[in-house]
């Protein structure tokens, strides 16, 4: 194995699907927030190996939506982590040969998620992490795998939503170096466009949010009483840093969508 690439953690993620034996078990999360996992369904969601734990009720809202729709769907109670934390030393160092072992490892790591999946009859992934997405759809490319978004526009029809929101799409350079495959922000514009009356003040991605000038121009542009994310890591940031005077309220997309199907009564 290339030395830039860390052993003890590849052992890890292959003996336990985690990048650290001290994550939480995904079944007593599940059961907790009531969430459905390993059973029968066409579409099974991946949430990545750290956003179960994070944001369980970001995910309880996706439930909702796909419930009201009637998607078939699961969870699972064992998933393997994309080897996204591998990648780090390896993009900063440029070596090429280690990104190659990455990405091999990527997909040795995906597959068994895919398998066990498929397991439970699921012809397709749903990819909730937006760093996960990327590294399934290329190290997979004979299975069939969406963005989240996808999801939610299948199950929540027309929904009227009179207002403005803020929407941050994130930039994805990381996501860029670590695959080729780009990152789907088409199937958002969609259940965007599904919702009459909305206005959106798109703001737009020069630099990284994890970045001082990224994270500054991303604060200086929120203008709405609610600001729209679909990747969790800028949400983080802007829950982090948007200050309490510009009275944002900062919403993952699911949580936006289901506000939306409750005031509309959809």
């Amino acid at each position: 194995m290339h030395p830039l690439i860390n052993k003890e953690m590849v052992q890890t993620i292959r003996d336990t699907g985690k990048t650290s034996a001290r994550l939480p078990d995904r079944a007593n999360i599940l059961e907790k927030h009531g969430l459905p996992y390993d059973r029968p369904a066409e579409n099974a969601i991946v949430t990545g190996c750290q956003i179960l734990a994070s944001l369980p009720r970001v995910l309880a809202a996706l439930a909702r939506i796909l419930d009201r729709g009637g998607l078939s769907y699961t969870f699972l109670s064992e998933e393997y982590c994309c080897g996204n934390y591998l990648y780090r030393p390896v993009i900063a160092a440029r070596d090429e040969e280690a990104l190659a072992e990455c990405r091999a490892l990527s997909r040795e790591f995906v597959l068994r998620t895919a398998d066990i999946a498929q397991n439970f009859g699921a012809r397709r992934l749903v990819i909730f992490c937006s760093p996960c997405y990327p590294v399934y759809k290329h190290a997979l490319p004979d299975r069939e795998v969406v963005f989240y978004p996808t999801a939610i526009r299948e199950a929540m029809g027309r929904v009227p939503f009179h207002g403005r929101i803020d929407y941050y799409a994130g930039c994805y350079r990381l996501h860029k170096r670590i695959s080729p495959e780009p990152m789907d922000l088409a199937s958002t514009e969609e259940v965007f466009a599904r919702m009459p009356g909305l206005e959106i003040n798109r703001i737009g991605a020069p630099a990284c949010c994890f970045k001082p000038d990224g994270i500054k121009h991303m604060v200086e542009h929120v203008s709405a009483p609610q600001m729209v994310h679909i990747c969790t890591g800028c949400y983080g940031q802007a829950r982090q840093h948007v200050p309490a005077e510009k009275r944002s309220e900062i919403l993952m997309l699911p949580e936006f969508v289901e506000r939306a199907m409750n005031l509309a009564g959809a």
